[in-house]
């Protein structure tokens, strides 16, 4: 009689993942080679009595994000209850995992908070500056330290004195922070006998360390992943940590190689091995019968592009109702375009914004959204946050000198290091001109305009979707003068029905019973979201997903569309907060353009734009060489990755000459 776990099992590279008992096993698998799959099977063998017998309470998944997670949760639930099982595995996030050993309510900081912590400790700590650019030489020199490349123990002891005065922590400080209190003794925290860590290169060095250490004397860890994957660097990933699981885990390591991509058709199989030809990887072997619906297509400027590509998926959409499809852009403001596009194609085709990462790059939206936090659930971070920037009309001028650092230090300390609404009301009560400090006069413009808005919006919260439509109105937000209104209109309504998301989610699972209770479960949950680097969790009804192309990561689709593929969005210019050199920027970019292809079971669109307005440029995230020629309309120039396959790809073509992507 056959193991239900080996029910459905195709070939045999997927039977060691499964079947193998060994302390410490290194799964390097290539994207669509069954690693998920034969990950579910493996658990379901370890719970059932005739295989592992386990207890699923000694069985530990982690997964990368909760995307991954709940996929997982999903198979390995479905699977389990079809067959006989000694009790659940538990399934966690890596920071869920953390929270929920560590204890307690634990407060991370969003990026713009920490931003204005760094600003904080040079006020406190000039002996910090760095002569030219002291803010981003400190912020350099904090990933630096919290990725353990180079150590700045100065640094580090002046933000954890900011961190303990604002009762918060740092993303980065959660593993190491479980860990230390493991290696000193400070709590017997649960080990478990089986550890299976998927996408283990896009951990840090200290969660690496961290799941070794959870497993029990004599049990197992199974570490899954890909270098060819690693797209976190600005995270502290430890892309090499496959390759020094032995250390990490103190065992002999047995290998498992998965090479066959059963998921992509031949051709872009090829064109992905292609583009990583230098990596000493596996190359894939294609294996999937499917032939390739693969397009190359080339629009004017990226309005033409949003337009052009919107008529292609509606049109694919009608033909292939019940598939999947999956858009992914290189910048999140040409998914708005495309949505918008879509919308007035089709207002039936039903478009998901799975956007998290870069939600409130948005003034508009950024601001509102703190002082939502501030009228549900008021904490120092979030002060710290509402009065780091001055009042803007355009959206384009928020970011005032220093934070006004002197000034809030100031006031920080006058009242005891706890600002409240009392204190804020105090301040406004102030004459403008009597503050003192670097940003005084700005601190108090910031305090007059949070009063002005909890007087609109009001402070009874118990009929919260009222309230939240009140708050979130655009009007209080949005002026004549803002820079692109429509986009910034657009956040403010994804945050506050993922609020109501939230709401609605407790209304049913749990008993928060006062709306007050709920509106404040919502503002941690998104808090840690985005503070998380989160993907929202996608409508499973929506016919086109879109994601940037980091927000893809674990996610595939039969029909997958990528947007904005020119040189100056992928790989674009690194950003301050991508540690190393531009050249290891320009490799994980090269590594997120193989995750982006990897993702499609059937269809790929590829899609650029030829030039772009000169003045959207900038606003659009696009970096434009300033020797670019063109007038208002500067060239856009194919990305080096996508020409590095071209070979395996049709020609390309203009998208006014383009018949679409629809097979019937």
């Amino acid at each position: 009689m056959t193991s239900p776990w080996m029910d459905g099992v195709k070939g045999t590279e997927v039977l060691p993942l499964i079947e193998l008992d060994a302390p410490l096993i290194r799964v390097e698998a290539g994207p669509g080679t069954g690693k998920t799959f034969g990950l579910v099977r493996r658990v379901q063998r370890l719970v059932h009595p005739q295989g592992g017998c386990a207890d699923g309470r000694e069985v530990l998944v982690v997964a990368f994000n909760r995307v991954i997670a709940e996929a997982l949760r999903h198979d390995i639930g479905k699977c389990l209850d079809e067959s006989e099982h000694l009790g659940d595995p538990v399934i966690r996030t890596v920071h869920a995992l953390c929270l929920q050993a560590i204890g307690g309510d634990l407060r991370i900081l969003l990026p713009h908070e920490r931003e204005a912590m760094i600003y904080d400790v040079l006020e406190a700590h000039p002996a910090l500056r760095v002569t030219g650019q002291p803010f981003e030489h400190a912020d350099q020199a904090l990933r630096d330290h919290e990725a353990k490349h180079v150590l700045n123990v100065s640094l580090w002891q002046a933000v954890q004195e900011w961190l303990t005065r604002h009762q918060a922590r740092l993303i980065s400080e959660l593993p190491s922070l479980l860990l230390d209190r493991l290696d000193g003794g400070d709590f017997d925290t649960k080990r478990y006998q089986h550890v299976i860590v998927d996408e283990f290169q896009d951990l840090t060095e200290g969660e690496q360390r961290l799941f070794a250490t959870l497993v029990s004397p004599g049990g197992s860890l199974v570490a899954l992943g890909d270098p060819r994957q690693s797209i976190y660097l600005f995270r502290g990933n430890d892309r090499e940590g496959l390759e020094k699981l032995d250390v990490i885990g103190h065992e002999e390591v047995t290998d498992v190689a998965m090479s066959e991509c059963q998921r992509c058709p031949a051709s872009i199989v090829q064109a992905a091995n292609q583009l990583m030809s230098l990596y000493s990887a596996a190359p894939m072997i294609p294996v999937s019968d499917r032939v390739a619906n693969t397009h190359v297509v080339v629009w004017e400027t990226p309005h033409d592009e949003a337009v052009g590509m919107a008529k292609a998926i509606v049109d694919n959409v009608r033909a292939h109702p019940n598939d999947s499809h999956l858009v992914m852009v290189t910048r999140r403001r040409f998914g708005y375009w495309l949505r918008d596009a879509m919308n007035a194609l089709d207002s039936e085709v039903s478009v998901d914004l799975s956007f998290s990462e870069s939600l409130l790059e948005t003034w508009a939206v950024r601001e509102a959204f703190i002082a939502f936090c501030l009228l549900v659930d008021p904490d120092a971070p979030t002060w710290r946050a509402w009065l780091a920037y001055r009042d803007s009309q355009s959206g384009t001028t928020f970011k005032a000198p220093n934070r006004n650092a002197g000034a809030y230090l100031a006031l920080l300390t006058q009242h005891g290091d706890t600002i409240t609404w009392g204190a804020v009301e105090s301040l406004a009560a102030e004459e403008r001109s009597l503050r003192r400090g670097s940003g005084g006069a700005i601190l108090w413009d910031r305090a007059v305009r949070l009063l002005e808005i909890r007087g609109f919006v009001g402070t009874d919260l118990s009929a919260p979707d009222a309230w939240l439509d009140l708050l979130f109105d655009p009007s209080i937000w949005i002026t004549e003068e803002t820079d692109e209104p429509d986009i910034a209109a657009t956040d403010l309504m994804l945050v506050r029905e993922k609020v109501r998301e939230i709401i609605a989610e407790g209304d049913s699972g749990d008993s928060l019973d006062d709306a007050a209770d709920r509106l404040q479960r919502a503002a941690r949950l998104l808090r840690y979201q985005i503070a998380t680097r989160e993907q929202f969790t996608s409508s499973a009804e929506a016919a086109v997903q879109v994601a940037t192309l980091w927000g893809a990561k674990g996610v595939t689709a039969d029909h997958v569309y990528v947007l904005g593929l020119c040189k100056e969005a992928i790989p674009g210019n690194r950003r301050v907060e991508y540690p190393g050199t531009d050249l290891e920027f320009s490799e994980e970019q090269r590594r997120l353009f193989y995750v982006t292809l990897t993702r499609a079971r059937s269809t790929l669109v590829l899609s650029r734009a030829r030039k772009i307005k000169r003045g959207e440029a900038k606003a659009k995230g696009v970096g434009l060489d300033v020797s670019a020629g063109g007038g208002w309309y500067p060239t856009l120039e194919m990305s080096p990755f996508l020409r590095d396959i071209l070979s395996f790809l049709p020609r390309g073509v203009s998208g006014d000459s383009w018949p679409g992507c629809a097979l019937h």
